[in-house]
This record gives structure tokens, sequence and C-alpha cells, in this order.
């Protein structure tokens, strides 16, 4: 019956690493949907022949329910080793190489990740920006709060990248975007930069300067289209920059608890500082 791959030899294919030269991505997704479906219609037949009086729709939407919470959950270690190797690929195509290795630098660039062009997407009229920005940008932050900082971040990323690779189902990527202890690390970064924005404007030039002087060559990032040859960034995308590195801890300003738990852990000070740039970023023209 299952003419597709099976899903145990699809499984195998995927615990040996059967990735690359051995398969391609394309052809494991496939064998994985076809060994899926395959097994299910199996046992669908399967039903229908044994039924002495038919099947409603009622039986066969049961059969369905069950099937996706037996059949489907056992699959699951597969799917998210597919998952893995295709998130992989995606983020060889959008992240800088260098910052790909580290994983706390891209826990900060998901932070404003929505402001890069899709495939073909960078334009002139502003509408996004090109990641062009990353060198000078971790430049700047760097500048700001010092490589100790970054230090104890990565430090933080890599401590909880070897415990979630002993958990049961294994370590994905996402699984370390979603850790409170990982954005916790990237608070305490913002939360640092702080005593350099009492002058908000002025820093914001400087940060824009240093980025624009050292952007990344244009052909690391070309899939962004071919107005990224030319691009910089400018005041309106550095306020946007800013908004989007700050959106995170803005939100916990404007709950009661969370901004209780930003003044314990931060100080009055710093709290008050931090509720002066969003408004300040909030109040210019973009």
């Amino acid at each position: 019956m299952m003419n597709a791959m099976t899903s145990k030899d699809t499984q195998a294919g995927a615990q040996n690493g059967e990735t690359g030269d051995k398969a391609s991505g394309s052809r494991q997704c496939k064998n994985m949907a076809f060994a899926i479906l395959d097994d299910y219609t199996e046992k669908l037949i399967s039903m229908i022949e044994q039924s002495t009086q038919g099947l409603s729709s009622v039986d066969i939407q049961t059969f369905l329910n069950t099937y996706k919470d037996g059949a489907i959950r056992d699959q699951e270690p597969m799917i998210r080793t597919h998952y893995q190797n295709c998130l992989v690929r995606c983020e060889q195509e959008v992240f800088d190489p260098t910052t790909r290795r580290e994983p706390f630098k891209r826990i900060i660039t998901t932070r404003f990740v929505n402001l890069f062009p899709p495939l073909n997407g960078l334009d002139e009229r502003g509408t996004y920006l090109s990641r062009r920005l990353l060198p000078g940008f971790f430049l700047a932050m760097e500048k700001m709060v010092g490589e100790n900082a970054f230090i104890r971040g990565h430090q933080i990323c890599k401590d909880l990248v070897e415990v979630m690779k002993h958990t049961d189902q294994g370590f994905l990527w996402e699984d370390l975007l979603e850790s409170e202890q990982a954005q916790e690390a990237v608070d305490d970064l913002m939360m640092a930069l702080l005593p350099h924005f009492t002058n908000p404007m002025k820093r914001m030039t400087w940060m824009m300067n240093l980025i624009n002087n050292d952007l990344a060559d244009a052909q690391e990032y070309h899939f962004e289209g071919p107005a990224n040859k030319d691009w910089m960034l400018d005041e309106h995308g550095m306020i946007r920059l800013l908004r989007r590195m700050f959106l995170h801890l803005k939100h916990q300003l404007s709950d009661k608890e969370h901004a209780k738990k930003l003044a314990t852990k931060y100080g009055v000070e710093q709290t008050r500082a931090l509720l002066a740039l969003v408004t300040v970023l909030d109040k210019s023209e973009v």
C-alpha cells in the first residue's frame, strides 16, 4: 500500500543525518508528507474494509482526530528534525554568517527582524531596512555597553543551548528565541544602553553614521534586491530601528506588574530613563 518511503525509512534517514548530498531538503519534506499520508490512508482503508455498516462522516472525523493525537505525535522527532534543517537553510540566506554563529546576536536581531525585506523586497521608499546595517549596528552597541556585556549574553545563550540539546525533543533555535532567560539577557543589554541616550537625537545621529560607515558588502545580501547596492540608513530608519529594539521593554512598561519588576531589577531612575526614551521615539516623526 505505501508506495512512498515509509515512516520508518524516513525517520531513519533523519536520525542518520541524511541531508545535503544524500537527500535534498525538498525530497525529505516530500517523503515525510507521503509517509504520513500513506499511513493515514492505509489505516482508513483498513477501517472501511472491516466495517460491516460503512463509515459515517462522524466516524471519519473521529478517526482523524485520533490519528492526529497518536500517529502524528509519534512523528514529532522526525518533523522537528526536518523543520530544523529547513530553518538552518533559510537562515543561511538571511543572516550574516558571523551573526549566525553567535546566538546572542541572533536573538537581539529578532527584535527588529521584521524591518528586513523579503526576497527582492528592498525598495527606495524606505519600506524596509537592509541587513547591511548589522555589522555597524553591533559595533555601535559594543562601543556603548562594552565587550563584556556581549560576552555575558553569549555565555547565557550558550549555556541554554547545551541544556536544551539534552532535552527529549532535541534543540531548535526557536526554543532559544522563546527562552525567558535569553530574552532577559537582551533586556539587560537594552537597559545598559539607556545612559547613552540622555540626548537621544545626538546618539541616534552617532549610531547612524557609525552604521553607514560599516555597512556589509551589498553582495552578501544581494537577495534583498537591486536597491541594496546604494542603500544607506537614514534618520527615519534609525528611529524605526530603535523603536523596535525597545518595543519589548515598552510593552512591559505598559503593564503595572511588569513595570514594578523593571523598577525593582534596574532601579527607578533607569526605568524612568526607559520611559523617557520610548516617549521620545514614539513622538518622533517617521
